[in-house]
C-alpha cells in the first residue's frame, strides 16, 4: 500500500490543526502497514478507537476555531464532520458484531484516505484561509 504522504497541499496554514492533521496521517499509515504485513483485521480495532476521541477532540477544536473566525465554510465543516462520525460509527458497530477480514480493513483504509485528502483539501483548507485573513484584517486595525 502506498503511505500517506504529507506535503503542502494539505497545510491550512494553522499550526494546531496541522500537527493534529499529521498524527492522524501516521495513525492511517500504521494501519496501512499492518495491513501490509497481514495484520490489519487486528490494527482496524485499534484504528477505530484512536478515530472516536480523535474525532471528539479534533473536529471540536477545527469546528470553534472555524466559528470563532466566522468562516463561511464553518456549517459545512460541521456537517462533514458529522458524517464521518456517523460512517465511522457504523464501521465500529460492523466490528463489533462480526470477525473483521482483512479485506474489511483495507476498505476502511482506502475510505480514511479518501475521506481525510478530500476533507482537508476542499474544506479544511478553506479554514486556514480565513484564518489567515482574520489574522490579516486584525493586524491592519
Amino acid at each position: 500500500m502506498q503511505k500517506f504522504q504529507w506535503d503542502d497541499s494539505l497545510s491550512t496554514g494553522v499550526r494546531m490543526i496541522d500537527i493534529q492533521h499529521k498524527e492522524l496521517i501516521v495513525a492511517v499509515n500504521d494501519l496501512g502497514e499492518a495491513i501490509e504485513q497481514g495484520h490489519g483485521s487486528t490494527a482496524i480495532k485499534k484504528i477505530l478507537v484512536f478515530l472516536k476521541y480523535y474525532a471528539e477532540w479534533h473536529f471540536e477544536h477545527e469546528e470553534r476555531c472555524a466559528h470563532q473566525h466566522q468562516c463561511p465554510i464553518a456549517a459545512t465543516n460541521q456537517q462533514a464532520h458529522a458524517v464521518f462520525i456517523e460512517r465511522f460509527g457504523q464501521l465500529s458497530e460492523q466490528i463489533r458484531q462480526s470477525d473483521v477480514s482483512e479485506e474489511f480493513a483495507r476498505k476502511v483504509y482506502d475510505e480514511l484516505t479518501k475521506w481525510l485528502v478530500n476533507h482537508i483539501l476542499k474544506i479544511d483548507t478553506q479554514i486556514g484561509a480565513c484564518v489567515k485573513q482574520a489574522a490579516a484584517a486584525q493586524a491592519n486595525q
